[in-house]
């Protein structure tokens, strides 16, 4: 089968996806914000969940995904609806998962759905809510929360197009170059040539934004672009990875298929999963109480 049809649905998505996250973020409507990432949150956790299902596991989806749900509402309601209460917004996220555990553990407990393994039940259950959804949340983080060295809005958009750019460079370098597997039993389609395109592509990509917006909305030094763009391409590639091991555990090749070229929810997101929790801490590391001092500000 011809590439072209591929890349054109690939393509059409990606522009589409695109002018979606543009308007959403530079409205600056952060409830919007919310929303939208939790609504892919949601999607994504669900279509995880059904790749468990797929492969014999017994979850508990609804709990899971009305979890992961809070997650987003709790940041809402923290920097949104009432901001006095931002300070509070970790201490209520971990209550959540504490009761999350709690609930879970009494319902495999009381066996309501007879399920054969209740601790595989009972972990798969928690493991989406923190995969997917907790792990995503901090993309609404870096776009919401006050920093010193940028506008939250366009650090977030830095995270999505430097993420999103090195997906790109890996999936044209590996179908145009891609000799070598890189994790054939996880995923036998990655190549080393495909990770290199990736890794130049979020490189370049971080160097050419961070220049740009030295002077303005995004307060970067060039050695900060280096070390962000090799390492949200390099963490990028184990988002990837960690969705295949998923996928070929349950003998799957996408996790959904409503968008065209992409895949599922869980396809779209799955580089950022990793990517916006690294940069979200090392903006804290670097500008926060514990800066990295050698690098110049």
């Amino acid at each position: 089968m011809s590439k072209g049809p591929s890349w054109l649905a690939r393509g059409g998505s990606s522009v589409a996806l695109w002018g979606f996250a543009l308007s959403v973020v530079l409205i600056g409507w952060r409830t919007g914000e919310i929303l939208a990432v939790a609504v892919f949150a949601a999607a994504a956790q669900w279509e995880f969940y059904l790749l468990q299902e797929r492969k014999g596991a017994v979850v508990f989806k609804g709990l899971g995904i009305a979890s992961g749900l809070m997650v987003y509402a709790i940041l809402w309601f923290c920097w949104v609806a009432y901001p006095r209460a931002a300070h509070m917004d970790r201490l209520w996220e971990e209550a959540l998962f504490v009761l999350t555990a709690v609930v879970l553990l009494l319902r495999v407990v009381l066996g309501s759905r007879g399920t054969l393994l209740p601790m595989e039940t009972a972990g798969l259950t928690l493991l989406g809510v923190i995969y997917i959804p907790f792990l995503l949340s901090f993309l609404c983080r870096i776009a919401i929360e006050p920093n010193n060295y940028s506008d939250p809005r366009i650090a977030a958009l830095f995270v999505m197009l430097v993420t999103k750019l090195g997906d790109t460079g890996a999936f044209v370098a590996g179908s145009l170059l891609g000799r070598h597997r890189l994790l054939p039993r996880i995923s036998p389609n990655k190549t080393w040539e495909g990770f290199a395109g990736g890794l130049l592509a979020t490189l370049l990509a971080s160097l050419v934004i961070v220049f740009l917006g030295r002077d303005g909305p995004l307060r970067l030094h060039l050695l900060d672009a280096v070390l962000l763009g090799l390492g949200l391409g390099s963490l990028g590639v184990w988002g990837d990875l960690a969705k295949s091991a998923a996928k070929r555990d349950a003998h799957v090749k996408d996790s959904g298929h409503w968008i065209p070229g992409i895949g599922g929810a869980l396809d779209l997101v799955d580089s950022l999963l990793f990517t916006a929790p690294a940069f979200y801490f090392y903006g804290l590391a670097r500008f926060g109480g514990a800066a990295i001092s050698w690098i110049p500000r």
